[in-house]
């Protein structure tokens, strides 16, 4: 399982969220997607972090080429900063988690 945290800073929060409800929606529908979340910030509310979970990288380039998702990506460039951080992560194993 791969792990990718995405976060954007948005300069139209109300549309930047329209897109953002959408792409949620349409991903979600994905062949080895496992979970795709949106979350905003609680004390600076332009800023929005979607945490995501895929089955493997095949999942994840599908996902990119996906046309909603291009779509989403393009929709977005007027509403943030274009400033966008992203961060691919994989479970460390232990007993413990």
């Amino acid at each position: 399982m791969i792990t990718i945290i995405a976060k954007f800073n948005a300069v139209n929060i109300e549309e930047f969220k329209k897109c953002a409800v959408n792409v949620v929606r349409d991903t979600r529908k994905e062949k080895g997607n496992l979970s795709y979340k949106i979350y905003q910030n609680r004390t600076d509310p332009s800023k929005f972090t979607f945490i995501e979970e895929w089955l493997n990288d095949t999942a994840i380039q599908q996902h990119n080429n996906a046309k909603h998702f291009i779509k989403f990506l393009d929709d977005i460039k007027p509403l943030t900063d274009g400033k966008v951080q992203i961060e691919q992560l994989t479970k460390v194993p232990s007993v413990f988690c």
